[in-house]
């Protein structure tokens, strides 16, 4: 786990104001790390990574908006 704490503080960083994580438009990379977080949330619900990064937060938020990504959450 402390990898994927380090790993997640480095995206927040990375990602600073910036709309998505390669400027203002989405990309792959958006795409994977939504598909990260999603995958966090499924498994590890109490992780709490959105606590202490709100850029990430942000764009999990945005992400999330989209159908794309709210038509393949996972169920139960």
């Amino acid at each position: 786990m402390k990898k994927v704490t380090r790993g997640l503080d480095a995206l927040e960083s990375q990602l600073g104001a910036r709309a998505f994580c390669c400027g203002n438009t989405l990309t792959l990379a958006d795409i994977a790390v939504g598909a990260c977080l999603g995958w966090l949330d499924f498994r590890y619900p109490k992780l709490g990574w959105r606590e202490d990064r709100p850029n990430l937060e942000r764009l999990a938020a945005k992400l999330a908006e989209r159908p794309s990504f709210a038509d393949t959450v996972p169920g139960d």
